[in-house]
């Protein structure tokens, strides 16, 4: 079956000639790396479930639209058509919103699986509306690209929030995207903006390093013609899998922050906290429970 994730960043010319500095080995094998979304989270507009309901416009189909979620009244603006993100019922918050994005290019980039272990620190959970700021520590296992058995990726979202400059190496005032990714390697480091040409670091020993760009691809029409066999989706589940599993184990984690989770991605085991294997998985609502077989 021909499949295509829909992180259509990934066939963008920026994030393909990032991916190439890092196979160029431009940098040298990569020791850590850091990812963030600085973005204030907009679409939190209140702090709970607002109480009554209002009728349903004609060209909301309210009962499709909540799917698989438990039913609730229909609010204007809360939740449809774009603030549902605030929701557990509905997203999967700041992470699952930009991190199958942000964490694209890092993901082919250095050719990773899915994480040995994750660990969050983030306030108390609301019981239904997301954080407002999380930091995400995953180890994954070593590849080529890396140095060492193992090699850690931390992301970082909420207003403002960004990893340390100067445990990136970087001075105070050196900036950074309002969202992307640094990759630290032996050899110097890579600055993934969100939808911008990567940056070599430090400046002045990459001064003459002429980047080659890469062209874009269509993400779209690739995957049409990997159905009509000549071509093939570079998005497909075999890679899109792992970091999709990458982040919910992330969202996983935020629900039980300062615990060291290890993951069995073979076993689909969860471990190192009560009731983390269990939200694995969800309830859904009767009537939308799907079939698996």
């Amino acid at each position: 079956v021909v499949t295509q994730m829909g992180n259509q960043i990934q066939s963008h010319a920026a994030y393909r000639t990032a991916v190439k500095l890092v196979h160029d080995g431009v940098i040298g094998k990569v020791r850590a790396v850091h990812s963030w979304q600085s973005g204030a989270m907009g679409w939190i507009l209140v702090a709970d479930r607002p109480s009554g309901s209002e009728p349903v416009p004609p060209h909301v189909h309210w009962d499709e639209w909540l799917g698989v979620a438990p039913t609730r009244p229909y609010v204007p603006k809360i939740y449809h058509s774009f603030n549902w993100r605030a929701w557990q019922d509905f997203s999967n918050g700041q992470l699952g919103d930009f991190g199958c994005h942000i964490l694209d290019p890092v993901f082919m980039a250095l050719q990773l699986t899915a994480p040995l272990s994750v660990t969050a620190q983030a306030p108390a959970m609301n019981r239904e509306i997301w954080y407002r700021e999380s930091t995400v520590s995953y180890v994954f296992p070593g590849t080529a690209h890396t140095v060492g058995p193992t090699v850690p990726v931390t992301w970082y979202d909420g207003a403002g929030k960004m990893p340390d400059r100067k445990a990136l190496g970087l001075a105070d005032n050196h900036p950074l995207p309002g969202s992307g990714s640094i990759l630290l390697g032996e050899m110097g480091s890579l600055v993934i903006p969100h939808v911008a040409m990567p940056q070599l670091l430090p400046v002045e020993k990459f001064a003459d390093y002429k980047i080659e760009v890469v062209p874009a691809r269509d993400h779209y029409t690739s995957w049409a013609h990997a159905c009509l066999g000549d071509d093939r989706a570079t998005s497909n589940f075999d890679y899109s899998g792992p970091l999709t599993e990458t982040v919910l184990l992330g969202t996983i984690a935020i629900r039980h922050p300062n615990t060291n989770l290890k993951w069995d991605s073979g076993r689909m085991e969860l471990t190192g906290a009560p009731g983390a294997q269990a939200q694995l998985s969800k309830p859904y609502r009767s009537g939308w429970e799907p079939k698996w077989g």
